[in-house]
């Protein structure tokens, strides 16, 4: 009943189980044997687990066992680090299989036009890697990738939904050029000043200043190529890559210019000039695969009253 319910729990109680036999095992036996015998429980037989609980009742896909396999490689490398040397190369080639498999599947799913590229990684990584969580927070950063990169990408607006921005009236998609200009300006003094104690540190430094900048640089480019959707099942109620809700039309109950006390705002700490109102919380997702439930909202349209038009419901 278990293996039913919570397979994914299940797998990880008994590869917790598997590592700790292994481990106990060596350390009460310190032979060649023993230590071969707990890298294949390591790594083939937790791999074996993994495809018995989750791989063979399609929860997950069979691409995901060469990077559980890979897991339990780089385990094992940590357990017995004189058997099995060469860990960085391990942790390369775990990252070069993550790379190629994404790229693969997201050639094969190019047909899938309609598809909102965030949901195409996710749908992608949930392949791929073993945790739901995982893979949620991996397709935001390579999200954050697409965006920074795909300067020929175009805004997407299914054939049934309409456009709504939510972003130039209130500024914000400014403010975040602003930042990302400042960011790469302020680059090469931090590098200089960080240089005269440490070359190491002005260097990481400097990474995570390009790293920021692109994550800026992304978001401000989401806000233009995620606009919120309206069809006549649902308003998708998006804000680049910082939120996503979607709403279904009965939900709304209603639609109003006055402000609602405890009502969640798109974008933050600005002043909003629609507030609605659901019959009921919705789970809403934020940046890395975040959530957070909702009931009120106030949004700051670029164009309130065609939103109103399009929703066909009156503001109060």
């Amino acid at each position: 009943m278990t293996a039913r319910r919570r397979p994914q729990l299940l797998f990880l109680s008994l590869a917790l189980f598997v590592n700790l036999a292994a481990t106990l095992a060596v350390r009460a036996f310190p032979s060649p044997k023993v230590q071969f015998g707990a890298i294949l429980d390591m790594t083939f037989t937790v791999t074996g687990l993994y495809y018995w609980l989750l791989v063979r009742p399609g929860h997950r896909g069979k691409l995901s066992l060469s990077f559980i396999f890979l897991l339990g490689l780089l385990r094992a490398s940590f357990a017995f680090p004189r058997v099995i040397p060469g860990r960085e190369l391990i942790v390369g080639a775990f990252e070069v299989a993550l790379a190629a498999a994404i790229f693969t599947a997201w050639r094969k799913s190019r047909a899938l036009t309609e598809t909102d590229p965030v949901a195409r990684l996710r749908q992608i990584l949930r392949g791929i890697l073993p945790s739901e969580t995982a893979a949620r927070a991996l397709a935001a950063e390579f999200a954050v990738l697409y965006y920074g990169f795909a300067w020929r990408a175009k805004p997407h607006v299914p054939e049934n939904a309409k456009p709504f921005t939510l972003h130039q009236r209130s500024g914000f998609g400014d403010i975040l050029l602003f930042v990302g200009l400042a960011s790469l300006l302020e680059i090469v003094p931090v590098h200089l000043v960080a240089a005269r104690w440490s070359h190491t540190a002005a260097w990481i430094l400097t990474a995570l200043s390009l790293y920021g900048a692109l994550w800026v640089v992304a978001i401000a480019r989401s806000l233009t190529l995620r606009p919120a959707l309206l069809t006549a099942e649902a308003l998708t109620l998006r804000f680049g890559l910082l939120f996503s809700l979607e709403i279904p039309r009965e939900a709304i109950l209603s639609v109003s210019a006055a402000p609602l006390e405890g009502a969640t705002r798109i974008p933050r700490r600005t002043e909003a000039n629609l507030y609605l109102h659901l019959n009921r919380p919705l789970r809403a997702e934020r940046i890395l695969g975040l959530g957070k439930t909702v009931q009120t909202l106030g949004i700051c349209a670029d164009e309130p009253e065609a939103f109103l038009a399009a929703l066909k419901l009156p503001a109060a």
